[in-house]
């Protein structure tokens, strides 16, 4: 797993997930949920579909004590697939709470509703790390009000 830098304020900006990060309402519980290209879903639902599955996230944090931006990379072990979300945390605290609260994150087609069931769940490896990353955002975006 690469970590990504970036190295100003712009690059960041412009390397934002494009598709939505949200909560979304799963069996009661609020659910991280990150939507992504249509086609993208496709293709690495076509390659692990039916299979054995491990998926390592990483959440790297960034931060200027003003905004806090999370890389969540997600390395789906032995599919030479990775994929980089950057989301812009101060805006998606509710998305960072879920996840420490579940340790879960779906993943969905843009045009999709959750309930088509086409939602692709993710176990986080490591909830204590999920805590940590929340505990960090709602520690810096309190302080830069």
């Amino acid at each position: 797993m690469q970590k990504r830098n970036f190295s100003n304020l712009k690059e960041f900006i412009d390397n934002l997930h494009k598709g939505e990060v949200s909560v979304i309402d799963f069996e009661n519980k609020p659910l991280a949920c990150i939507r992504i290209d249509n086609q993208r879903y496709v293709e690495i639902m076509g390659k692990i579909a039916g299979k054995k599955l491990a998926v390592d996230v990483m959440l790297d944090i960034f931060h200027d004590e003003t905004n806090v931006f999370v890389d969540v990379n997600m390395t789906y072990l032995d599919y030479d697939i990775e994929e980089n979300y950057l989301i812009h945390a101060n805006d998606k605290k509710d998305f960072f709470r879920a996840l420490a609260t579940t340790g879960l994150i779906a993943i969905l087609p843009i045009d999709s509703s959750p309930s088509n069931n086409n939602i692709f769940l993710i176990q986080i490896p490591r909830i204590d790390a999920a805590k940590t990353a929340w505990d960090q955002i709602a520690s810096i975006t309190s302080k830069s009000k």
